[in-house]
């Protein structure tokens, strides 16, 4: 806008001091502005859609930042949220999920209502592998108002209430409820792990993580140790917990909270016993907040 308002009080200047011929270069940027510009912005976003769709799809999520970066033109006049939107889910991908955060925010209030959905399940999974669980569960919550009931979402806001210390029958209803739309393997494991949680939560019998659980994503093979540990500390077995933990932390890299619970166990075990029975989990909302009473 301001570059247009800037370029016709320029023409108006020349036109009235009788500078006709400098007229003719500023009719020429506005035409070139309004006309050839948003056309050829229109043709490379759509090029970068399908490119960035393209790489997404074929397991090639690293490629997608350097394909932005190489569009200077959409930087410079395109819109920001299909850019992001694609960084977004490229992010998450890669397993970069504080990365991922940022773009998938800024991209969902502009994306299209076929496209948002998707954005919106890939912020709450961000949000929760991050350890922002007040922010996963509000955002699930919001998709799942929508009316669209995802497995994984179900499960990340069930896991993100339990991070909270919520375990109660609304969150055991979302685990049935992603049970029973048929999740993928790595959905089903969620949805057990955060079973054997909230009965560590709640003094019950845990039961036990099922055998040859693995998956291909860090956070989640983070969660499975994390666990794991958890149940060698109840049954006696420091030793088999730290191990645990020490797989869990190597994990992680940096984004993930399950690898960050996991050193905590390390440090509490390293110090003394544990009392609470918890697994040492604090949402970053209720950390603020005890600092500010301090």
């Amino acid at each position: 806008m301001l570059p247009s308002v800037v370029t016709l009080a320029l023409l108006v200047v020349f036109w009235r001091l009788g500078q006709k011929w400098l007229a003719a270069p500023v009719i020429v940027f506005l035409i070139l502005y309004y006309v050839f510009v948003p056309s050829l912005v229109r043709k490379r976003s759509e090029r970068f859609h399908r490119e960035a769709l393209r790489l997404l799809s074929t397991g090639r999520a690293a490629e997608v930042p350097g394909l932005a970066r190489r569009n200077l033109l959409l930087q410079l006049f395109g819109s920001s949220g299909p850019v992001d939107a694609k960084l977004g889910l490229a992010y998450s991908q890669m397993g970069r999920y504080r990365m991922a955060v940022p773009p998938l925010e800024s991209a969902i209030p502009t994306a299209s209502e076929t496209e948002r959905p998707a954005l919106r399940a890939g912020l709450v999974k961000a949000l929760l592998v991050t350890g922002d669980l007040g922010r996963a569960e509000a955002e699930g919550r919001r998709l799942l108002s929508s009316g669209l009931h995802l497995p994984e979402t179900l499960a990340a806001v069930a896991r993100a209430r339990v991070g909270q210390g919520k375990c109660d029958d609304e969150t055991w209803f979302l685990l049935e409820e992603a049970e029973e739309l048929s999740p993928s393997d790595d959905v089903a494991l969620m949805i057990d792990l955060t079973r054997i949680e909230m009965r560590i939560r709640t003094n019950r019998s845990p039961g036990e993580v099922p055998e040859g659980a693995i998956s291909d994503q860090p956070f989640l093979r983070a969660w499975v140790h994390l666990v794991r540990g958890r149940l060698k500390e109840r049954g006696d077995d420091p030793e088999g917990a730290v191990a645990d933990y020490r797989e869990a932390a190597a994990q992680g890299a940096e984004d993930s909270h399950f690898a960050a619970l996991a050193q905590e166990r390390l440090e509490r075990l390293a110090t003394g016993p544990d009392s609470d029975g918890a697994s040492g989990e604090v949402d970053p909302a209720i950390k603020r907040k005890r600092r500010k009473r301090r």
